[in-house]
């Protein structure tokens, strides 16, 4: 039993862990304040992975599926949502030696990046259908799939606030952090417009 869950494990993580809107603000976080500012952020991903985990084990899809209409206002809230946050992004000032400033994403963030993403049922749906393994009980496998769930994005969350941290070392000058920002920001907006237009198709 240990190496299916193993599996399950190491498919999480490439899954839950792939580029996109959450990693992205993750990195800028990391690469614009001090490591513990980016705590809330994590938390509420955290947060937020489990919840969709749930929902999904107990029938989100099936919502979808039945009322399209659901899945296509969840996208559009979660594609407007994203885009508000990189522009939001993107008007930020250079963070100067000596300044503290709020970390712009928190828990709440993190918590709706998850909750308004389509992907993120998509990925669920994924592990459930194709790397579960077969387990008794109703509450067995949901309870698995949660602490793999939970496992995988302490990973993640944790390893793309660092590469922030590392990027932030690397690029001192307020001119390059304004760049980097940027790049975060309209890496944000590239991850979300096929979801904005897979909506609106």
């Amino acid at each position: 039993m240990f190496e299916p869950i193993l599996i399950l494990g190491l498919m999480a993580v490439v899954l839950i862990g792939s580029p996109g809107p959450a990693a992205m603000a993750l990195a800028a976080t990391g690469a614009r304040h001090e490591f513990r500012q980016g705590l809330p952020l994590i938390a509420g991903l955290i947060t937020g992975v489990l919840l969709t985990g749930l929902l999904t084990s107990v029938g989100m899809l099936a919502l979808f599926n039945r009322w399209p209409e659901a899945r296509l206002l969840m996208q559009l809230l979660g594609a407007v949502f994203i885009l508000v946050m990189a522009v939001r992004m993107l008007r930020l000032p250079a963070v100067t030696q000596g300044t503290i400033n709020k970390a712009h994403f928190g828990f709440k963030s993190g918590v709706l990046m998850n909750i308004l993403s389509p992907k993120a049922y998509a990925v669920f749906m994924l592990l459930i259908s194709q790397f579960l393994p077969p387990l008794s009980g109703k509450w067995l496998p949901i309870l698995v799939l949660e602490s793999v769930s939970l496992v995988a994005t302490v990973i993640v969350t944790f390893g793309w606030l660092l590469l922030g941290g590392v990027l932030k070392r690397l690029i001192r000058t307020p001119a390059g952090q304004q760049r980097m920002q940027s790049v975060f920001a309209i890496m944000m907006v590239i991850f979300v417009v096929p979801i904005l237009f897979s909506g609106l198709s």
